[in-house]
């Protein structure tokens, strides 16, 4: 059966969505692949509102083998835009909320290095990591939330989506002025150099799961090059917590 328009003619609304159904075929079987691999996805899952999900699970409760509705296919299209999106990128606020956790301490401690260190980067540094005032005025709507002890840990999506790339941006900043050695890391978790150092100078609770990651490839590549006894590296402890001092040296660091 073919969900078919009340009419023929496509809007131009329909032909602008053309990208989205050239990629995913509007059938059926295309359409339930991609909302199963969603909700296996936690960044799908929080990329698409619940009145989304709700329209996807009742178009799907009906029988259809392929949309060919304009006014459906329209409808569709941002949504499934939005999943593809979520499969192919891990999203700044996933990064963000996997290092550092959105709880009033960690948060104010972020925001005091970040202050000392953003006077030691370079100017054009400081032009793509400086906030704006409306990212100030969230800031310091926070802090006092935080210092009234009527917020302790953050925990609303709509919030955490908006301080996302803000935290971002100062792990940077705290990153940037870090001298640190940590080549060692440095592509583990698909995270940048800045973020790498920023963790590990900060000593979050993160920076141990990366200097995990870390023994892992650092195991690999020493059993290529023929040394059995690597194996055992990604599981010691001893190895391990060697990687993260190694990491979170503080060699001429300023913001100290």
């Amino acid at each position: 059966m073919v969900l078919d328009p009340a009419g023929m003619g496509a809007g131009v609304s329909a032909a602008q969505n053309m990208d989205v159904w050239e990629l995913i075929p509007p059938r059926r079987e295309y359409i339930e692949k991609l909302v199963r691999l969603a909700k296996e996805n936690e960044n799908c899952r929080n990329s698409v509102s619940v009145e989304d999900w709700k329209y996807l699970e009742t178009l799907l409760q009906a029988s259809w083998d392929e949309i060919r509705s304009p006014s459906v296919l329209e409808r569709l299209a941002p949504v499934v835009k939005a999943l593809l999106r979520g499969l192919v990128e891990k999203g700044v606020r996933g990064r963000v909320w996997d290092l550092i956790s959105p709880d009033c301490e960690s948060i104010k401690r972020l925001i005091k290095q970040a202050g000392k260190c953003f006077r030691f980067l370079k100017p054009w540094e400081r032009r793509s990591l400086s906030l704006n005032a409306q990212d100030k005025a969230l800031l310091k709507a926070l802090m006092g939330a935080f210092e009234g002890g009527c917020l302790k840990r953050i925990r609303g999506r709509a919030l955490l989506d908006a301080l996302a790339p803000i935290v971002e941006k100062l792990l940077k900043v705290v990153g940037k002025a870090f001298r640190g050695i940590v080549g060692l890391a440095c592509g583990v978790g698909n995270m940048s150099a800045e973020l790498v150092k920023a963790v590990m100078s900060l000593r979050l609770a993160s920076a141990y799961r990366l200097a995990k990651q870390a023994a892992v490839r650092i195991s690999q590549i020493a059993q290529a090059w023929g040394n059995r006894m690597a194996k055992m590296w990604a599981e010691d402890p001893g190895f391990i917590r060697y990687l993260l001092m190694m990491m979170s040296y503080r060699e001429n660091y300023p913001g100290l």
